[in-house]
């Protein structure tokens, strides 16, 4: 199944006064990965995961949102830096396809806008793309549309629809022929913010179960992508040198599913930063002592003084690797000081 908008990206030369560490960012969501199989799997099997690792910052011991480790409410908070629940939350508890009209703004019946990474960018003149490959992730995109997206009171009006590429594509629950349009669209045309679901893992966990083998190979065909997407970059004079990457998960997963928040093996979570204003082989606990704490395996709520690594971070890290500034409302890593360099 395919949906595409298509949209005219803004030209390099309309930006060209703004000044970055990254140019681009391709923030990537891997639904359902365990940082665990990772370890398993080692080097030798899943080269591109590994290339984070070494030639970027990374934990395997990052926390999904404190309340939900569930696909939508997750998502909601690596967009929009904050958390499901409370007063500064996001409040999207449902993980259902969303009914038509339903958005961010409005699904806990409470005015107010819930601005995301997409507005940040877009709203600066710079070009926004998002890849799925789950339909409900239609939520997003009709969140940030031309009817639902708020009024461009920075600068020049770049219009209500913050997000000027979304693609959905699902071939029996895998992500490959997402990723090749992705590659295609990215050598066209690139944008400078990309957000990357992938489906596999977390079909392979509900179809069969978290440590199978066909869940083990779902991690290594996500390898494979990534290995498609580090392709792209060396070999793009566009892209190379000036390109960063995030990899975090919604969440984890035991036996068929990952409900319970609770359990570790669903909250415990990888997050990895690659490119472009990112230091080389260093663990990212090591490198914001003073900002995060390392859980163990604990598992801290928001009230923490020192927090985790969560996945809700992507979202400033992504706005700071770009030197702008923190996404409207959001919470988590609202001060950017999420390390990813000395």
């Amino acid at each position: 199944m395919l949906f595409r908008k298509s949209i005219f990206l803004v030209p390099l030369l309309a930006i060209s006064n703004l000044s970055f560490s990254a140019e681009h960012v391709i923030l990537i969501s891997v639904d359902g990965l365990r940082p665990d199989i990772i370890n398993q799997l080692g080097k030798s099997e899943l080269p591109a995961f590994y290339r984070f690792r070494e030639n970027g910052v990374w934990t395997d011991n990052a926390r999904s949102d404190f309340d939900y480790t569930r696909t939508l409410p997750n998502h909601s908070s690596i967009m929009t830096g904050r958390p499901v629940m409370g007063s500064a939350g996001h409040g999207q508890t449902s993980n259902d396809m969303p009914p038509a009209g339903m958005t961010l703004h409005n699904n806990t019946g409470e005015e107010g806008y819930i601005s995301s990474i997409f507005d940040v960018v877009h709203d600066r003149g710079l070009s926004t793309s998002l890849y799925v490959s789950k339909d409900k992730f239609v939520l997003f995109d009709r969140s940030y549309d031309s009817e639902y997206g708020a009024k461009d009171n920075i600068g020049e009006d770049q219009g209500t629809d913050k997000i000027d590429r979304y693609s959905y594509l699902d071939t029996d629950r895998q992500a490959g022929a997402l990723i090749s349009q992705f590659v295609a669209d990215m050598q066209r045309n690139p944008s400078h913010l990309t957000f990357i679901h992938i489906v596999d893992t977390d079909s392979a966990g509900h179809g069969d179960n978290w440590t199978t083998p066909a869940y083990l190979e779902a991690v290594k065909r996500v390898d494979s992508y990534l290995q498609q997407v580090f392709e792209l970059i060396d070999s793009s004079q566009a892209l190379k040198g000036n390109t960063a990457i995030i990899l975090t998960a919604d969440h984890g997963g035991i036996g068929r599913a990952h409900g319970d928040a609770a359990e570790p093996l669903n909250h415990t979570i990888p997050f990895y930063a690659w490119g472009s204003g990112v230091t080389k082989g260093a663990e990212l606990y090591q490198l914001n002592l003073d900002s995060r704490h390392n859980p163990g395996d604990g598992y801290p709520n928001y009230q923490e003084a020192m927090q985790p690594i969560r996945n809700g971070d992507a979202a400033n890290l992504a706005m700071s690797l770009m030197e702008l500034p923190a996404v409207p409302g959001s919470v988590i890593n609202a001060s950017q000081d999420l390390k990813t360099r000395e």
